[in-house]
């Protein structure tokens, strides 16, 4: 068997910034104010965090975790917007004469912008590699260990705060997930299955905190993309005056990137400081050693797969 990692990509460098960004922006008409916005962010989260994301550095993370496991297992790892490529990736593994695998992305929800994307990638890498067969995985929100480590994640700050139970704290749980255009929201499984995960945490950790799921991140106007938007909910919380702490669960981001780290801990973060209200934020799963198990025993599953 042979496993491909398959993720968005992110730049490490200064310089890879905005080729980064042209890859992702290639045959749209993006002004070009907002790819300089865009640099920015990047900017100012490598003088904060000492890095343009951690996307990269948690795939390799994940690669290594999952050789623990498996050390004979042969790994490949491939982006869809920056380096290591998804194209030049399949196109190694062919060079080395792997004719099947199976590839984990790194987004276990459905959504055209998500999991479709992905899917559409890996299969036209594959065409452009006859007789490449890669199967994708199944989706994995739901599965026992993406819970516990979820739970897990979001038990590490809540003891650490004090934040137990409902009964003398006035905390609240936002689960937070990328926002997606409404369009692609109705013709996809997205919003449940986020919703479906978040219950299953809850159960798990037994939290007896108010909790709902918000979206972040959204890239066109309001009114057509999945809301509440974090930060409006935020303010909306603080002025009925019984919320002190916010606790955010990256719910929706299987591994830190510049979502979590600039839109979250910075964008997030101030927004909570405006309102006096205390901000807590749990890690994305990334590498857990559960994820790790996680992949590595679904792809064993597909190993004889006709």
């Amino acid at each position: 068997m042979t496993l491909l990692l398959l993720s968005y990509g992110a730049p490490e460098r200064q310089e890879d910034v905005v080729p980064f960004l042209h890859n992702i922006f290639a045959g749209k008409n993006i002004a070009a104010e907002r790819i300089a916005a865009a640099v920015e962010k990047y900017e100012r989260l490598a003088a904060t965090a000492g890095l343009y994301s951690h996307l990269n550095t948690e795939c390799r993370k994940l690669i290594d975790g999952i050789r623990q496991i498996a050390p004979d297992l042969p790994i490949y790892w491939g982006n869809l917007f920056w380096r290591p490529l998804l194209t030049d990736a399949v196109a190694e593994m062919k060079r080395n004469g792997v004719e099947r695998a199976v590839c984990f992305a790194t987004s276990v929800f459905d959504s055209p912008s998500g999991n479709q994307r992905y899917a559409d990638a890996l299969a036209k890498a594959a065409e452009a590699n006859p007789p490449m067969r890669i199967e994708k995985l199944p989706l994995l929100f739901d599965h026992p260990l993406f819970i516990e480590a979820q739970a897990e994640r979001l038990c590490e700050i809540l003891p650490k705060h004090g934040i137990n139970d409902l009964a003398g704290t006035s905390a609240h749980i936002l689960f937070s997930a990328h926002s997606i255009p409404i369009a692609d929201a109705v013709c996809s499984r997205y919003v449940e299955h986020l919703q479906s995960t978040c219950r299953a945490v809850i159960e798990k950790t037994a939290v007896k905190i108010p909790w709902e799921l918000v979206y972040q991140s959204r890239s066109g106007r309001a009114e057509h993309w999945l809301r509440p938007d974090i930060k409006e909910r935020i303010g909306e919380l603080a002025e009925k005056g019984y919320v002190e702490s916010i606790i955010v669960s990256p719910i929706g981001f299987f591994c830190e990137n510049m979502e979590t780290e600039y839109d979250l801990d910075m964008e997030v973060g101030e927004c909570c400081r405006k309102f006096g209200l205390n901000f807590y934020r749990a890690r994305a799963v990334g590498a857990m050693p559960q994820i790790c198990r996680l992949i590595y025993e679904t792809a064993e599953r597909y190993r004889n797969k006709p």
